[in-house]
């Protein structure tokens, strides 16, 4: 039973180790930017009648400032 434990616990710790090599090449305004730009194009989508599309893009606005605040709160140093 513990080397489940042990097993999942080296998984969880090597997606980490893996989202850090590729977030850490992207800067930290880039997130904000990416959030706000989503957030013009769902609007652009809403007025010309695709709200379909508006709202797919719509969601995706809190995914990118998650990242952003996940990965500074997880590596404050850097």
């Amino acid at each position: 039973m513990a080397t489940n434990v042990d097993t999942a616990k080296n998984t969880a710790q090597d997606a980490q180790d893996q989202y850090f090599r590729v977030t850490d090449q992207v800067p930290e305004e880039v997130w904000y930017w990416a959030a706000l730009g989503s957030i013009i194009v769902s609007a652009s989508l809403f007025l010309m009648g695709k709200r379909d599309w508006s709202n797919f893009v719509g969601q995706w606005p809190p995914t990118f400032l998650l990242f952003g605040l996940f990965h500074k709160v997880l590596r404050p140093s850097k």
